[in-house]
C-alpha cells in the first residue's frame, strides 16, 4: 500500500491529526474497544496501519477469526481503506 498526503485541510477534514509534527494519524473507532490506526511519515510517505484492541493495547487479528465481531471490524476497516482510496491517501 502507497500513501499520499493531501492539503492540511483537507486531512484534518478527514479526521487525521499532526500532534507529532513529524507525521499524521487516523484513529477511528470500529468496535467498542477496536480502532483502526493509520499513521502516515510526512516525510517519506511511509504509513502503517493497525487494527488494535485497546482494552489490552495488542493488534486484534480480525482476519484470521471467524465470528460476528471479526466481520463487522472487517468491513468497517475496508469502509474506512475504501474512503480514504477515494480520497487519495491510500494510492495502488
Amino acid at each position: 500500500m502507497k500513501f499520499n498526503i493531501l492539503e492540511e485541510e483537507k486531512m484534518r477534514e478527514l479526521g487525521f491529526t499532526d500532534h507529532a509534527k513529524t507525521r499524521w494519524y487516523l484513529c477511528k473507532r470500529l468496535r467498542d474497544k477496536i480502532t483502526f490506526n493509520l499513521t502516515i511519515s510526512k516525510k517519506s510517505l511511509k504509513g502503517k496501519i493497525d487494527v488494535l484492541d485497546e482494552l489490552c493495547l495488542q493488534p486484534y487479528p480480525y482476519e484470521t477469526m471467524q465470528n460476528e465481531a471479526s466481520s463487522i471490524v472487517k468491513e468497517g476497516v475496508e469502509e474506512i481503506i475504501d474512503k480514504l482510496k477515494k480520497e487519495g491517501v491510500i494510492v495502488e
